[in-house]
């Protein structure tokens, strides 16, 4: 069984919590997020995929992660600034109304938002300012991770369905066909997928995710298949 190095892709179970109170505040398990009221209706429960390097979680648990196996459990402590990075009061800004108006944005206190590609959380709301925080919310805080390695994905076919399962959660590629022919994959999509809104920028976006792991294949071919209707 192969230890796992930076650029592998794997499956991880993992929960997490503040380490000054022990809040739980994501977990991969749909049982421990409703016992401790931070169930998403929207969120999928499940092992969740990363390429080590790649960055999707904080990288130091991403490096904590190097040398363990399938199966392998472990605790991890992460500091703040390898984490979700220090808190930052230039972060903390003062953005007139007129712009969430443009935004057809109703300020409100502690609400959520997204002003200029940037996420953050409202401070405060006056008359004609609103005051957003653009940290993390998880700035600052020391991190505590019990991960479970699920899986060392090494298999391109299946590293191709990670990554769209990735792309489009809730889709079930488990029978999408799929053939290598030389330095081509080439993929036939659920027809189920044909029509969805973002369906280009996932074709797209796995052709450049596949970059990031591999360097074996040129490019990815992607067909489609209707029937022709007989009166």
């Amino acid at each position: 069984m192969l230890n796992i190095k930076q650029g592998d892709m794997v499956k991880i179970n993992y929960t997490c919590k503040t380490a000054e109170d022990g809040k739980i505040f994501d977990t991969t398990f749909e049982k421990i997020a409703k016992d401790n009221d931070i169930f998403d209706e929207k969120i999928i429960y499940q092992p969740f995929t990363l390429v080590i390097g790649k960055h999707r979680l904080p990288v130091g648990l991403e490096d904590a992660l190097i040398g363990l196996k399938e199966g392998d459990s472990k605790t991890i402590e992460v500091e703040a600034k390898r984490g979700f990075g220090l808190r930052d009061r230039s972060k903390i800004r003062l953005i007139q109304r007129r712009e969430f108006q443009k935004h057809q944005i109703k300020p409100k206190e502690n609400a959520k938002v997204e002003i200029g590609g940037q996420k953050g959380r409202i401070l405060k709301v006056s008359s004609s300012r609103v005051k957003v925080d653009f940290n993390h919310d998880l700035a600052g805080f020391d991190l505590i991770y019990d991960v479970g390695i699920v899986k060392k994905v090494t298999d391109i076919k299946e590293q191709c369905i990670c990554l769209l399962e990735k792309r489009l959660p809730g889709v079930d590629f488990s029978k999408t066909k799929m053939e290598i022919k030389d330095k081509t994959i080439i993929i036939e999509l659920p027809q189920n997928t044909r029509f969805m809104e973002y369906i280009q920028f996932t074709r797209n976006g796995l052709s450049r995710d596949l970059g990031e792991i591999t360097s074996k294949f040129d490019r990815v071919t992607f067909i489609e298949h209707y029937e022709i209707e007989k009166k």
